[in-house]
């Protein structure tokens, strides 16, 4: 007993001269996600088949195959076609835009045979945001939301045996659309790249779609090369004014990441 009572002091000075243990350090919180771009110019040589009015004219069926289109481009100003994204982590905003001249043959049904010739200046701006709700890092698919304006300038003449009548009109008009994006890829710098959406629903257009798919190669961290096929139709009727047009063909573009 007295041995422990001796003891005691001795332990509870040493005890009290015993510095605290170190908390832990907090562990580092994870780097915000950081916004990247692209820029992509492409060349789509699409073909346009359909219906086109403008008011007080019967609407004329024209059909051009993307293989001619070469030959009925107005190259003053040249067509531009351009498509951009900027992301950050699963979020995105996107857009896409076309101008184009286009002047086309066809016929305007009738008792009596009448030509027609069609001289359209188009722009196609499709714009909106994105979200990714997969990607397992060999493969993504974003569901989307935007809308798609289009301004359409046109001069239609139609000749019959009689008479030649002109007329000249323009519209724009701006449909909401809805859709999903995705890319799986293959190896060796190949990846699959495909889109497709829908919009309209009678709030300028009755119905506006399109679908995309192209294969891509990595050329280098900041350079994507990919071609493949699009198709975009759009149903418009109001006031005598008709754009029921399909275009589609073969695209090539390049995509810069920065």
């Amino acid at each position: 007993m007295a041995a422990v009572l001796i003891a005691a002091p001795a332990i509870a000075a040493d005890a009290g001269t015993q510095l605290p243990e170190a908390a832990p350090a907090p562990a580092e919180a994870a780097p915000a996600p950081v916004w990247t771009f692209t820029a992509e110019p492409y060349f789509w040589m699409a073909g346009m088949t359909g219906r086109v009015g403008v008011r007080g004219l019967p609407p004329a069926d024209i059909d051009v195959d993307f293989s001619q289109i070469f030959d009925h481009i107005d190259w003053s100003p040249p067509p531009v076609m351009f498509a951009g994204e900027a992301r950050n982590g699963r979020y995105a905003l996107f857009t896409d835009f076309i101008y184009l001249g286009l002047e086309a043959d066809g016929s305007s049904p009738g008792p009596l045979p009448l030509s027609a010739n069609a001289d359209m200046n188009t722009v196609v701006w499709t714009f909106g945001g994105s979200y990714r709700v997969v990607d397992t890092g060999t493969a993504t698919l974003d569901v989307l939301a935007g809308g798609r304006l289009w301004y359409l300038d046109t001069d239609l003449t139609v000749t019959g045996p009689l008479a030649v009548r002109q007329a000249s009109g323009s519209k724009t008009w701006v449909d909401p659309l809805v859709g999903i994006a995705g890319n799986v890829a293959l190896g060796n710098g190949l990846s699959l790249h495909g889109e497709a959406d829908v919009g309209g629903f009678g709030v300028g257009a009755d119905i506006d779609w399109q679908v995309l798919g192209t294969l891509q190669y990595r050329y280098s961290d900041s350079v994507t090369l990919e071609a493949g096929y699009r198709y975009l139709a759009v149903d418009y009727e109001d006031d005598g004014f008709v754009f029921d047009i399909a275009m589609q063909g073969p695209i090539i573009g390049a995509r810069f990441r920065f």
